[in-house]
């Protein structure tokens, strides 16, 4: 566990490419998983393989929380509605990164496929009861309330959490029924699951090609 309490699944970092992703082409690559299912982790020690920028939705709302204070339930939520406007609008603005969110699958592949180019997503596979005992024995940011939950509340949540289908499912171009990459998170990653992740990803990034990089039509 991290020093603000984030869940950490050990990920190797040795034996990084020489040389980063350097086509220019608008792309994402989009971590998914169960919360403390080792998103956040995964996505750092890949972004540092790919050279890409890493957007991590809890980073941005405990920011929030420092800047604007805690509060209740209602500020809580939107709270974390903002900080999903501000992921969306810096990597709008990057237009290549690997972004990490408990994706709302209601809003998340229509706001994902407005952000243009190639989305290559990555599903963390971990067991449901390994989440509630990570879930339970991180202390996070004390903005996110975690202290409100009972032991039973936990388990609800995180089975109401695993009800929903796991991961996005969306392809290269935003469409629906892609299978996705899937990491077990459920132990840590060593270096060679990493590397040959970061190879996958690479591959379905796009070529160098001319102009790509820029904002799409209609965010100014």
């Amino acid at each position: 566990m991290t020093a603000t309490g984030r869940t950490t699944v050990p990920v190797a970092t040795t034996d990084r490419p020489t040389v980063p992703v350097t086509a220019t082409g608008r792309a994402f690559v989009v971590v998914s998983g169960l919360p403390a299912s080792g998103k956040s982790t995964l996505a750092r020690g890949l972004a540092a393989r790919l050279g890409l920028p890493l957007l991590d939705k809890d980073v941005i709302l405990e920011a929030l929380y420092d800047s604007l204070g805690v509060g209740d339930q209602g500020w809580r939520h939107r709270l974390s509605r903002a900080a999903d406007d501000v992921l969306y609008a810096l990597a709008a603005d990057a237009g290549r990164a690997v972004l990490v969110n408990w994706w709302h699958r209601d809003t998340a592949p229509d706001r994902l496929r407005a952000l243009g180019g190639t989305l290559v997503e990555v599903h963390c596979a971990c067991d449901p009861t390994l989440v509630t005992e990570r879930f339970r024995t991180r202390a996070r940011h004390p903005g996110h309330l975690d202290h409100e939950l009972g032991p039973q509340q936990l388990r609800d949540r995180v089975a109401a959490w695993a009800a929903r289908p796991g991961p996005l499912g969306l392809g290269p171009d935003g469409t629906p029924g892609a299978r996705p990459l899937v990491v077990d998170t459920n132990r840590p990653v060593g270096a060679d699951a990493l590397a040959r992740l970061a190879r996958e990803v690479r591959l379905a990034l796009p070529a160098t090609t001319p102009g790509a990089g820029t904002r799409p039509t209609g965010h100014g």
